[in-house]
């Protein structure tokens, strides 16, 4: 049984430094939130929250938990969607604000090393200097985490060419449950692939800090390409975003960004930026190629050819100030949607699914039905190119009723992409806000996962309550 908040505290500043150890309220206030609509409702307070500087100290801090029976959660800036980085039921956080140094940049073996609270921009721009870049990039890219990114599996618009966090990871330092520390991917490895052995290093990455702590990431990282060009298109139908995106593919491109802006996304970005002259239809696609200069001049140029077989209008922008303009077209949204519905606040609660790419016009278009039959004002887009359907869900928190019914979308929507054979999260994570749809989703698989869980940490102290949750089980069977 844990300890009172008074003895955690005592025995957390024996353990660590004193300044490295956080008790009073209005400091622990900020950490009982992420950006999760579920946070701001359950609003549950930390014992202590611990902001290590090394190793030695998360240690220190895990094994004050296991030795207390005191849950223990990862937190790196408190970006993720799903009440991830929160403790629901009170106990440590570890913060890793203290620990974002970059340990080793080795451009000629393509990877790096780093700390978990090392920021996702503070990255790429260490990294570009020497022609590389870290490819995962997700939308909270200027606050968020290495070590949140390779917890929750995150991605972005160019997962559908250069993939998840999880290709990424080659090893990892990990503090267990009983505060062992084991280093996978190979204690001294520098290789950039390995077979040897069961993979570690990806039961760890997506797991939620539910199997163990991440304090040291080896990435691999690539060779930035030096040119890019976008293609703006708009059509008649849904329907035909993704014949032309099958079209691409029957081509041979493999674009490095498909991005889907349904109707009501283009209907607000025309409200906010009109000069960007969005054509008019169902749908609108951005399309990104990069490559050398040459490669990409004639690149976007055949991509272009094909896109107009489906397509009612296209343009394309090589040069990199248009490059921005029309990007700004995606990167808007948040700005637009406050234009378009006035007295209304974006909850995250349904907001990352992802289903087959053929799949997509019937997700959307019944998810539209459903958030009308609600009378819930809902903005769609999407990773078009890797199935992604993200769903802006938009409220007036201080309605009840519009709350309950908010609710309802949410949940509607997450069955409606397992009935479309996709994921309730294509790269959000699961935290506390999927886990009731983890049985529905994964069947008796679920089973393993937890049975791998209890043998990790058999006292159950690593981010309690997250994938597998008390009412985890109340979700239907497929």
């Amino acid at each position: 049984m844990a300890l009172g908040t008074a003895s955690i505290a005592t025995r957390l500043r024996e353990a660590v430094p004193n300044d490295r150890v956080i008790t009073d309220e209005a400091t622990l206030v900020p950490y009982m939130f992420d950006a999760s609509f579920w946070s701001l409702r359950q609003r549950r307070m930390p014992e202590a929250v611990v902001v290590p500087q090394s190793t030695a100290e998360v240690v220190a801090a895990v094994r004050v938990a296991a030795e207390t029976g005191t849950p223990i959660v990862a937190r790196g800036a408190g970006t993720g969607q799903t009440g991830g980085a929160v403790a629901p039921t009170g106990g440590i956080v570890i913060s890793f604000a203290r620990m974002r140094a970059i340990l080793d940049i080795d451009r000629a073996n393509l990877q790096a090393v780093v700390e978990p609270g090392l920021v996702y921009l503070d990255f790429q721009n260490a990294l570009a200097p020497h022609g590389l870049f870290f490819p995962p990039d997700p939308g909270s890219g200027r606050a968020c985490t290495l070590g949140g990114m390779a917890a929750n599996n995150a991605s972005g618009p160019h997962a559908v060419r250069w993939g998840t966090t999880s290709a990424y990871v080659l090893g990892a330092e990990v503090v267990l449950a009983d505060a062992s520390v084991i280093t996978t991917g190979g204690v001294h490895s520098k290789a950039l692939k390995s077979s040897s052995g069961i993979d570690l290093t990806k039961l760890f990455v997506g797991s939620e800090g539910t199997l163990g702590i991440f304090t040291k990431l080896r990435l691999r990282v690539q060779p930035k390409p030096p040119a890019r060009a976008v293609i703006l298109a708009g059509y008649a139908k849904l329907e035909d975003t993704v014949a032309s995106l099958d079209d691409l593919f029957a081509s041979g491109i493999l674009p490095s960004t498909a991005e889907l802006l349904d109707r009501s996304a283009v209907d607000a970005l025309r409200l906010w930026r009109p000069e960007l002259a969005l054509p008019e239809g169902e749908a609108v696609l951005l399309v990104e190629v990069e490559g050398t200069p040459d490669q990409v001049a004639a690149n976007v140029r055949y991509t272009d050819a094909v896109i107009r077989r489906r397509a009612t209008v296209t343009r394309f922008a090589e040069d990199e100030k248009e490059i921005s303009r029309l990007w700004a077209a995606r990167g808007g949204l948040a700005a637009a949607t406050a234009l378009a519905h006035p007295g209304k606040h974006r909850i995250f609660a349904g907001e990352d699914l992802a289903v087959p790419l053929t799949e997509i016009p019937r997700t959307v278009r019944r998810a539209r039905e459903i958030g009308a039959e609600l009378r819930i004002a809902v903005i769609f887009y999407g990773h078009f190119g890797d199935g992604n359907v993200h769903s802006a869900i938009l409220v007036d928190p201080d309605d009840a009723d519009e709350v309950r019914r908010a609710d309802e979308l949410a949940d509607r929507l997450h069955r409606l992409a397992i009935e479309m054979g996709g994921t309730v999260t294509g790269e959000h994570g699961t935290g506390a806000v999927r886990a009731p749809y983890m049985r529905a989703e994964h069947g008796d698989a679920l089973d393993v996962m937890k049975r791998i869980k209890d043998v990790m940490d058999p006292k159950g102290i690593l981010n309690p309550g997250k994938i597998w949750s008390e009412t985890s089980s109340a979700a239907p069977r497929s």
